[in-house]
């Protein structure tokens, strides 16, 4: 495990954050400090335990200037981003339902426009292109990372082929895109990019669902500064 999943999964991942914020008030002497850090423990695991926040909060993330629609662009590729795999009792290796989703939701993408599959993501887009023989234009399998996939995909397509159209969740699109463009390709997004299963939630009923959201939005967020700090954007 690398220092930034390290500092994500034992420091700033919910309910990690709110606890080590919690422990500040056995820490510090000041009574205004305890009390400030005591609320705000409290106020964080309760207001990231709320879909709703996630959606608005996560909307900042969202790139729509880069639609289709808006671009009146034609795109030249759809790139689906993987979203990992997991081993289960037995060792096997299976694709995340969201690898799954994405992988779906580039093909239906793909027959739309008329334009070939890029399938990226290491390990599991072997794994994916292994389980779901579609024709796919390159499965790269050497990235770990978005910065890593953009520059491997350089060597690979021609910028001046026109647009990728990329398929992955909305909170991830502005990495993604940063990633690509400092590689110099130009880049399009669905105009219907909110899919069912990772789109928005109003709800403001307390959930576990909740947490997840608020997670993926720590994890775009750290990500993206991770890469601005070492020059990645």
């Amino acid at each position: 495990m690398d220092l930034k999943n390290i500092i994500l999964v034992n420091i700033l991942y919910i309910p990690m954050l709110p606890i080590w914020i919690f422990l500040l008030y056995f820490i510090l002497k000041s009574d205004f400090w305890k009390k400030f850090f005591l609320y705000l423990s409290i106020f964080l695991f309760f207001i990231s335990s709320i879909p709703a926040a996630s959606t608005f909060i996560g909307k900042y993330f969202y790139s729509d200037n880069y639609k289709v629609s808006k671009k009146n662009k034609k795109p030249s590729y759809v790139l689906i981003l993987t979203a990992g795999q997991y081993r289960d009792g037995y060792g096997n290796s299976h694709p995340t339902p969201e690898s799954i989703i994405r992988l779906q939701y580039g093909k239906n993408l793909s027959e739309k426009f008329s334009i070939p599959l890029i399938l990226s993501g290491g390990k599991t887009a072997t794994l994916l292109s292994e389980i779901f023989n579609e024709e796919y234009y390159l499965v790269e399998k050497e990235s770990n990372n978005t910065f890593q996939m953009a520059e491997i995909l350089k060597k690979f397509i021609d910028i001046e082929e026109g647009p990728l159209l990329i398929a992955t969740t909305p909170i991830h699109h502005k990495r993604t895109i940063l990633s690509l463009e400092k590689q110099g390709f130009e880049v399009l997004i669905p105009d219907n990019y909110v899919r069912i299963d990772s789109g928005i939630n109003y709800s403001f009923i307390p959930s576990i669902e909740g947490y997840q959201r608020f997670n993926a939005i720590i994890y775009e967020f750290f990500g993206m500064i991770w890469y601005f700090v070492l020059g990645k954007f």
